[in-house]
C-alpha cells in the first residue's frame, strides 16, 4: 500500500487550495485599491508623478502574477 507524505495531506482536498487562492486574490485586490487611493489622494505629488506611480504599481501587480 502507498502512503502519502505528511506534507501532502491536503492535496486530496482541492477545495482548500481553491479557497486559499481566492483568498489571496481578494487580499491582493484590496491592497491594490488601497494603494491606488493613497496615490490619488497625495497632495505632494503633481499629476505626472501620480501617473508614474500608478504605472509602477500596475506593472508590479502584473509581475506578481
Amino acid at each position: 500500500m502507498w502512503f502519502m507524505p505528511i506534507g501532502f495531506g491536503m492535496m486530496g482536498f482541492p477545495i482548500f487550495g481553491f479557497f486559499f487562492m481566492r483568498l489571496f486574490f481578494v487580499i491582493s485586490i484590496i491592497i491594490f485599491i488601497i494603494v491606488l487611493i493613497d496615490i490619488l489622494r497625495r497632495d505632494d505629488l503633481d499629476t505626472l508623478e501620480k501617473i508614474l506611480w500608478l504605472l509602477v504599481v500596475w506593472f508590479l501587480g502584473i509581475l506578481e502574477q
